[in-house]
């Protein structure tokens, strides 16, 4: 039998005895580490289909250890875990040079074949929920979304000075780093400012172009005059009659080659600006035509309304029949065609509201009750304003019956037989429900149409929204309403009233006194100028961020932003300016400014120039031109010495303003 040392014997299950002790030297073999190559470690890596190349892997990587010299005894390697019955295959002592026999350092474990790797894996079993699991985490309710008003040019250039939306907290809703007063207090007139009309008859109203320094007036003895805002003041540019009656109304088409006026004679007529030529003649009204207005965006398309209560809709390019003949004009005169007639378009058609009407006159005499029952289809009609383009087919109407505002669509067909119906009608103010109603002179737009300001003669400029006004009704912003919106229909009652501006100096004693807007333009802002009995202009800035929320409906009124308290600004609600008034329930704004020394009798109407300057006519046969400019503070602190006032106005302003800082 063989020693059981013996070399090139069959391995056998190693005894102690050969375990301790260790091989020849002349057998032994130095040990180097695996030449593992780029190109070799490449060879190794690469996956064989062949299952046996596999297992010489595993065998090569056992029998490696058989040459070299360890310190420890050889022993076999267990694959107990693996299986009972997976045993280590014999190899022979011969090393065999095999280009899968090298392997990894002897730190690294030995990869186990993939051929026995499981192929699919069956996750852990987990438990299903059924409910939702309940957080302990509080509910987040988002703030409401807030609709944010309308903005003009000088808002919206405003608002990006300060940086936008986010970072207007400080500049734009809380206050305007700035007081109100500098709008108004840098207007004054001096002696160049005045024109003086020769022929004695006192002016009724005035306009001015849209694309030049021009500007008409017209007087009670029908002439125009038309003079330059920026030229020659004192001189009128050239002047015709142009009517035998008093111009009460005057306005120019969009590019200023017409010229509309409404007169006394019961017509109005169109003019050539450049020849002064009669092109149409409008004859229709049985009474004295109180305003005409051209239609935005066309200007072949002419409103006029009159004392006659009536509104009628002319059209330039159709001529009218032989029924429009005028005994002032004669039978050869070119006379346009009416296409639309509103017919007593404020008078009082249901018996229901001719009661409450009634009742509500309870505080007056019987011959006023019985003198507005005789002139119920008599109601003039004394203010007319177009929408902007876009929307100039509406129409609103105001008369000297009520300051109700009516909304009118031209492109409706209207009867001729009863009063028009509206398409929606402003409420009265509640002050005047529990007093009287007042009559409105004048309507007048702010520049993006949002708000509508109407000079009522209780001494007050109302302000509307236009949103409201064309919805018809919006109940959902009334205190005492919860239903939901409701969308305009025929006749509907809208909403009154937001706010109101007054001035101890403002007083509209009678239908010749107006109102005119300056539109915001370069670093202009928007101003509202209105003429008054007390023989000076008063200027109102329009901006409602000037305008502190004091309502008592404040969760209702979302449109003025909070701002500071100021002084002069501070709204009253419960101030009149007579003692039979009653309280106003909507805020009432005294923030305006008078120009003074101007005028010595009532001041009747007012125009803004292109250049921003405002032209006011009174009944002393004066016309005045105002401009912005430091000789406002210099009138003001100059005194009376050496005539430096003579012949000039200026802008009063509160005591102290002017003192150096």
């Amino acid at each position: 039998m063989s020693s059981p040392c013996a070399p090139r014997a069959r391995r056998q299950e190693p005894t102690p005895e050969c375990l301790s002790s260790p091989p020849p030297a002349a057998r032994r073999k130095p040990t180097r580490p695996p030449p593992i190559t780029p190109k070799r470690f490449t060879r190794f890596f690469t996956p064989r289909p062949s299952g046996r190349q596999l297992q010489d892997i595993t065998r090569a990587a056992l029998n490696r250890s058989h040459a070299a010299a360890r310190p420890t005894p050889r022993k076999t390697v267990n694959f107990a875990r693996a299986g009972p019955e997976l045993r280590t295959p014999p190899s022979s002592a011969r090393k065999r040079k095999h280009p899968h026999a090298y392997l990894s350092p002897d730190t690294s474990p030995a990869p186990s074949s993939p051929s026995k790797r499981p192929r699919y894996l069956t996750p852990e079993p987990f438990a299903i929920r059924e409910d939702a699991p309940v957080l302990d985490e509080p509910r987040l309710c988002p703030a409401p979304v807030r609709r944010i008003p309308s903005l003009g040019p000088a808002s919206r250039t405003l608002q990006r000075a300060f940086g936008g939306l986010p970072t207007v907290g400080r500049g734009f809703r809380r206050d305007h780093c700035a007081p109100w007063q500098p709008q108004t207090a840098a207007f004054y007139s001096s002696a160049r400012d005045l024109h003086s009309l020769s022929q004695g008859a006192p002016p009724f109203c005035t306009a001015s172009c849209n694309t030049n320094s021009l500007l008409a007036i017209g007087d009670e003895d029908g002439y125009i005059h038309l003079l330059d805002s920026e030229a020659d003041f004192a001189n009128a540019h050239v002047s015709w009659r142009a009517h035998s009656n008093a111009v009460m109304d005057l306005q120019f088409s969009s590019d200023d080659s017409y010229l509309a006026a409404g007169s006394g004679d019961q017509t109005a007529q169109i003019v050539d600006v450049r020849t002064q030529q009669t092109l149409s003649v409008l004859a229709k009204h049985k009474s004295s035509v109180k305003q005409v207005r051209f239609q935005p965006g066309d200007d072949k398309m002419v409103a006029t309304s009159s004392r006659d209560g009536a509104v009628h809709i002319w059209d330039l390019r159709c001529k009218g029949g032989p029924m429009s003949v005028h005994s002032a004009w004669g039978s050869d005169a070119p006379y346009a065609s009416v296409i639309r007639t509103l017919a007593s378009a404020h008078a009082d058609s249901s018996p229901a509201t001719s009661t409450a009407s009634l009742a509500a006159l309870s505080r007056t005499s019987l011959t006023s009750k019985t003198e507005t029952i005789n002139r119920r289809n008599d109601v003039s009609i004394t203010a007319l304003s177009f929408l902007p383009e876009g929307r100039q087919h509406l129409l609103l109407t105001a008369s000297d019956a009520s300051t109700c505002v009516k909304l009118w669509d031209i492109r409706g067909r209207y009867s001729l037989r009863g009063p028009a119906v509206p398409i929606s009608t402003t409420r009265h103010p509640e002050s005047h429900n529990r007093h009287r109603h007042f009559a409105i002179n004048s309507l007048t737009l702010n520049g993006n149409a949002s708000r509508l300001y109407a000079l009522s003669k209780d001494n007050t400029v109302y302000a509307y929204s236009m949103s409201h006004l064309i919805l018809g009704v919006a109940p959902e912003l009334s205190a005492s309403s919860s239903s939901k919106q409701k969308y305009c229909g025929l006749d509907q009652q809208g909403l009154g009233p937001i706010y109101g501006f007054r001035h101890q100096n403002f007083h509209a004693g009678s239908f010749y006194v107006k109102a005119s807007l300056r539109k915001p333009h370069n670093d202009r802002p928007e101003l509202l100028a209105v003429g008054s009995t007390d023989g000076g202009p008063v200027l109102f800035p329009t901006d409602e961020t000037f305008l502190k929320r004091e309502s008592p409906h404040d969760d209702h009124d979302t449109d003025l932003p909070d701002m500071p308290s100021q002084k002069s600004s501070r709204p009253s609600l419960s101030r009149s300016t007579t003692t039979s008034r009653c309280p106003d329930t909507i805020p009432i704004y005294e923030h305006g400014t008078s120009l003074v020394r101007g005028h010595d009798a009532e001041v009747t109407s007012v125009t803004w120039a292109k250049n921003g300057s405002l032209v006011s006519v009174s009944d002393d046969l004066r016309v005045r031109r105002w401009q912005e400019g430091s000789e406002a503070r210099e009138l003001r602190l100059g005194g009376e010495s050496e005539g430096k006032r003579w012949q000039c106005g200026w802008a009063a302003v509160e005591d102290g303003y002017d003192d150096d800082e």
